[in-house]
């Protein structure tokens, strides 16, 4: 296209046979001629126009591909968007700002996505209208979840497909990537000289070889230390510390496996033990004779549990963040992609858990679980099945219902004080450091009173697994005031569930549990303490004493020891009742695992009437001279000298096992390491010891002066209190007075166990004094000897507190009294 000019316009008339040479007639070629090229000029500027847009619409889905690398999300939709009220409607969901529409399933015409259609569409994700229905169609019981997981995977599978690929049996270090440069132009260098070396033999030549190798050397630990200390320091658990130790040392944390089974037949077998194992338990119990219960099962009169709370959005992040983002194979995306897409999740997430709530009904989905048999001990044979323990796999969602359900039913426990007072698990405030607390402070009353005292631990057998679900339900209902809705979505949570065991990659056929509650579930262990609230009033009914921790039950019974017969017989008719009730509620009384140890002060240890064992249902049960108890050795005088020794031991082994790997640490990461697996074992239950004779105390004071030495490669002749400083640790001795000190300021804000705050007085005086405006005193009990009665809790703990200064005492906040608690108990 190009403009006409006058010389154009003669030669064109001539070919046509024309020969007008009138001036109107070229005025009027002139004026065409001008008018087509207007219309050219025309044409290009719309063109120009067409190239501009054309380019800015380039530019635009440059910008949209960016942001949609950046900013947007890809959320997949399931095919059964259905009205709750109607099913047979199908509901136009109305969507903004779409990007990519995949399936053609989103109308631009009227803006509508019309259901049912499958596909993946990358949207900003604002719903601007029928919202009820999209919530519904993501929390849609059963089939909608399948659903949903199916759609992530299928949407993992578009932008990360798997792909497989050879795997070296030998693949590079960890650590290797970051100096890989460096290190092979070293390595490089270093084959040079070491061929110049053997060529000319030369010394020169070998000193040569001999600085390159230096420097291959130094490079590799230059990496290994940058590597490892930045992921020590990065480490969020014992267990990732734990397996980076492992590694630096050569170690491999994989539990063995029994080699005579056909790795692909290994995931069955067992999968056959397990099942066969708690089946064969089951029908034991079912084939004893029906007896009467010892007690009835206590009736609760009080406000219902009928019906859950809905959650939020924020309700729910807080306990993911708090519970941590843990995935298995169960789930459809992995922990560091469900980390990245939680906001974008996270109102499914809510919507799913509420449905659950409202309905009353666990989805299916989440009643899988995936078991991993781990060895037992390191020690025991890996051939043998019966030393392997089923560790359970659950999906994350499952596990975020499940806390969320345990936190409204504890505040209904909580709130009607439903709860046995000496049960110590589950609860806020109470810990096994409380229990044994309680525990030694009574046994050490009674030796302080000259008394002995018969201590037994149960020992129960599967007791997860064999709980019968139609008693539980009962007494949930009964003596819990669980009901409606609630008591449904407990009786679809137990019921219809499945697991199968994995092994190497492989995996079993999945098999039903009828029985008990699910392993490694959140509801799993406080359904087992409702389950087991009786036990307590049968020993009660026996006049002894019981605490427990979860499944760990201990009775205890005190008194003069002429009276030994009557305590023993006390204990077996209270055990027997015990089995009798057991028995009765489908759970196994491991009568031969069952400990018992006869506590006793020092001058009745070789009496002649002590007995060597105790009889129980037909079993010979051995006086230990020693037992463990959470976590805890104690011994026939209550002295902890057993556990002392036990905790040096091990922290000594921890102390050398980190030693030699000390030259690839900072002293930020042995500190790490040495605060995981050393001072929190100094730590564990330390106020027991509150009260112990000095030497006992050095003992572990030794432990932590190696242990600050080792940060700081001192020797041993230099002082330890400047070390200890500059790690700002504490003492052994100011370690325990700072443990009883929290425990006793906890009387005051009302987070202590009762059991505790029932063993301290506080101060009032007979009279007016200038001290009586002081209301945060204790009395300090009489004690009749320094061994045992100014050891227990109840003597210690106002003894230390009273000790403090009147502004620590009246610190108005927890945080801000161990801030000042430290300050105060640091040597000067």
């Amino acid at each position: 296209m190009h403009r006409l000019t006058g010389k154009e316009v003669q030669p064109v008339l001539k070919s046509q046979g024309h020969d007008v040479r009138r001036s109107d007639d070229a005025f009027h070629l002139a004026a065409i001629v001008a008018k087509q090229n207007q219309l050219i000029e025309e044409q290009r500027a719309e063109l120009q126009a067409l190239k501009t847009d054309l380019g800015r619409v380039k530019s635009e889905l440059q910008d949209f591909k960016v942001k949609v690398a950046n900013d947007s999300y890809t959320v997949a939709f399931s095919a059964c968007l259905r009205n709750s009220a109607d099913l047979t409607s199908d509901p136009r969901l109305k969507f903004d700002n779409v990007g990519l529409n995949i399936g053609q399933g989103y109308n631009p015409g009227t803006f509508t996505f019309v259901a049912p259609v499958s596909g993946l569409y990358m949207l900003s994700f604002k719903v601007i209208g029928a919202t009820e229905h999209v919530r519904f169609a993501m929390m849609q019981q059963d089939g909608q979840l399948i659903e949903l997981d199916k759609l992530l995977l299928a949407l993992l599978d578009q932008h990360a497909p798997a792909s497989s690929r050879r795997v070296s049996h030998r693949p590079p270090s960890p650590w290797y990537s970051s100096a890989a440069p460096q290190l092979q132009d070293a390595k490089r260098e270093r084959r040079r000289a070491e061929r110049q070396w053997l060529k000319s033999g030369l010394t020169v030549h070998k000193q040569i070889f001999q600085v390159a190798n230096k420097a291959v050397t130094s490079i590799v630990h230059a990496a290994k230390t940058a590597f490892y200390n930045v992921k020590i320091l990065a480490c969020s658990s014992s267990k990732q510390l734990y397996d980076i130790t492992n590694t630096l040392l050569g170690k491999s944390d994989s539990s063995p496996l029994p080699s005579e089974i056909p790795s692909s037949r290994l995931p069955q077998a067992f999968s056959d033990f397990f099942a066969s194992k708690i089946s064969t338990l089951r029908q034991s119990l079912d084939a004893l004779p029906p007896t009467q219960s010892p007690i009835p099962d206590p009736s609760y009169s009080g406000p219902a549990f009928s019906s859950f709370q809905p959650v939020t959005e924020s309700t729910v992040r807080k306990t993911i963040m708090h519970a941590g983002i843990k995935t298995c194979e169960l789930d459809p995306l992995p922990a560091s992609i469900l980390t990245h897409c939680l906001d974008t999740l996270l109102p499914h997430f809510t919507s799913v858990i509420n449905a659950s709530l409202s309905s009353g009904s666990f989805p299916a989905i989440f009643k899988s679980a995936i078991l991993r048999p781990l060895l037992k001990k390191p020690s025991l044979d890996p051939e043998n099945l019966k030393n392997y323990r089923p560790v359970s796999n659950l999906s994350f969602l499952s596990k975020i219902t499940e806390k969320i359900v345990l936190s409204q039913l504890l505040d209904h426990l909580e709130a009607n004080h439903l709860l046995y007072c000496n049960q110590s698990a589950y609860r806020s405030g109470h810990s096994t450091e409380t229990a044994l607390l309680k525990i030694s402070n009574d046994i050490l009353t009674a030796l302080d009173n000259n008394d002995v005292c018969l201590l037994s631990l149960l020992d129960l057998s599967a007791a997860f697994d064999t709980i019968d679900h139609a008693v539980l339900l009962s007494r949930l209902q009964n003596s819990f005031g669980i009901s409606q809705s609630v008591l449904s979505w407990f009786q679809s949570y137990l019921t219809d569930r499945y697991q199968s065991v994995s092994v190497n990659g492989l995996s079993s056929s999945a098999s039903p549990l009828q029985y008990g509650v699910p392993q490694g579930s959140v509801l799993g262990p406080i359904l087992f303490v409702l389950y087991t609230q009786p036990i307590p009033s049968i020993a009660a009914h026996h006049f002894l004493s019981h605490h427990s921790f979860s499944d760990d039950n201990q009775l205890y019974l005190s008194g003069p020891i002429s009276d030994l017969p009557r305590l023993i017989a006390s204990t077996q008719s209270c055990i027997t009742d015990l089995k009798a009730w057991m028995d009765l509620n489908k759970l196994k009384l491991n009568e031969e695992k069952t400990e018992m140890i006869l506590v006793s002060p020092k001058k009745h240890l070789n009496h002649p009437s002590l007995p060597s064992s105790v009889d129980l249902n037909g079993s010979s049960i051995a006086l230990s001279p020693a037992v463990r108890n959470l976590g805890v050795t104690l011994d026939q005088s209550l002295s902890f000298h057993q556990h002392v020794a036990n905790v040096c031991r091990t922290c000594f082994f921890e102390i050398r096992r980190i030693s030699s790997i000390r030259h690839l640490l900072t002293e930020d990461a042995t500190k790490t390491l040495l605060c995981a697996f050393v001072l929190s074992r100094l730590d564990y239950c330390n106020s027991i010891l509150s009260g112990s004779p000095n030497y006992i105390i050095e003992k572990l004071q030794r432990v932590q002066n190696h242990a600050a030495r080792l940060i700081f490669r001192s020797s041993k002749h230099d002082h330890i209190t400047p070390l200890l400083q500059t790690l700002h640790w504490l003492p052994v001795q100011q370690r325990i007075q700072f443990k009883i000190s929290t425990l006793c300021f906890r009387n005051f804000d009302l987070s202590s166990p009762s059991y505790l705050s029932d063993l301290l007085d506080v101060y009032s005086p007979s009279r007016s004094l200038r001290s009586s405006a002081d209301t945060r005193l204790f009395r300090i009990p009489s004690a009749r000897t320094k061994t045992y009665g100014q050891r227990t809790f109840s003597y210690q703990a106002p003894s230390i507190w009273n000790q403090l200064p009147h502004s620590l005492r009246h610190s108005t906040s927890m945080q801000s009294f161990k801030t000042s608690l430290k300050t105060h108990l640091f040597p000067h």
